[in-house]
């Protein structure tokens, strides 16, 4: 039976986590913990996936001292993109789009790997944005 409170939490688009009415100590190991969620709207060059765009996601994230399995790599529709982050808990999200709104302080945007081994002169602008993930995680 549905709660006339998850009713409302459903028809506002409200994540499914809120409608429980559950503790937060029970929520919080339900979610997936996580250093770095690294999030992906649609691309024809996915870095989910191995290859060229995923190594070269790799090597920009061990180079601020993260490991792989301190990463978790997600594709998502962009308008989508709040209801999948509900269901992790993570330290720093990376959004390859600048259309995403950025809800926390430990959410950044970044270029796609693939658009920045493209253009060399997107480096500059994605270290920068690195050296925040970094400060972040400290």
């Amino acid at each position: 039976m549905t709660t006339l409170r998850s009713r409302y939490l459903s028809a506002l688009d409200i994540p499914e986590y809120l409608h429980l009415g559950k503790n937060t100590e029970e929520l919080a190991s339900q979610l997936v913990k996580v250093q770095c969620l690294v999030v992906e709207t649609e691309c024809a060059e996915s870095m989910c996936q191995s290859g060229v765009a995923q190594d070269f996601l790799y090597k920009m994230l061990l180079a601020i001292g993260l490991d792989k399995q301190d990463i978790i790599c997600i594709q998502s529709p962009a308008n989508q993109v709040p209801q999948v982050l509900s269901k992790y808990k993570a330290q720093v999200v990376l959004v390859m789009d600048a259309q995403v709104p950025l809800a926390h302080d430990n959410m950044f945007v970044i270029h796609h790997p693939s658009d920045i081994l493209k253009n060399e002169q997107l480096k500059r602008e994605a270290w920068e944005v690195l050296k925040k993930v970094k400060a972040c995680l400290q």
